[in-house]
């Protein structure tokens, strides 16, 4: 009888292991955790800077799609304006727009821009008589078209700056 008890030995786990196992586990956790929260903070970020960027290059596409004439000068340019002559060829800048929750505020400049021509620029050759050649400049006018988006950073509170520009020249 004696050998019956010693062969019925119980296993488990007693509370202090299980304790130690579930502390173990939290300090793997609690990092992995962290780096979700950090993720989705740099996710929030970047997708902040891409909407200014989206939203600011499409305005100053569209500007650069007008005629010459149409495009608006000024430092700065005043916004919540519809620009352009014609009907089919028209763009309406705000000057703040909500994407994403989060508000855009928009800065527009435009200025003419002092070119020195030289032997280096771009010339275009008419057709002359033979044996004779006319060349003149291509490009006449340029504007510098500056836009300046500012937001409020939701992670860290700052406001966050983007300045793009692009030149448009006068052809012809």
């Amino acid at each position: 009888m004696l050998a019956c008890l010693q062969s019925s030995k119980k296993t488990g786990l007693s509370l202090v292991e299980v304790m130690m196992a579930i502390v173990i586990f939290a300090f793997a956790v609690i990092p992995v955790i962290g780096l979700f929260s950090r993720g989705t903070t740099y996710t929030q970020t970047n997708a902040d800077y891409l909407a200014a960027m989206h939203s600011s290059s499409g305005y100053l596409r569209a500007l650069m799609g007008l005629p010459f004439r149409d495009v608006p000068l000024g430092i700065p340019v005043e916004l919540d304006k519809t620009y352009g002559s014609s009907t089919d060829n028209q763009i309406h800048i705000p000057a703040s727009e909500v994407i994403n929750g989060n508000t855009f505020t928009y800065r527009l400049h435009s200025k003419y821009v002092a070119r020195k021509t030289g032997p280096d620029d771009f010339f275009f050759t008419t057709m002359t008589a033979p044996g004779e050649s006319a060349n003149f400049s291509m490009y006449k006018r340029f504007i510098r078209l500056e836009m300046e988006v500012r937001w409020k950073s939701k992670m860290s509170g700052k406001t966050e700056i983007i300045s793009l520009f692009v030149y448009k020249a006068e052809l012809g």
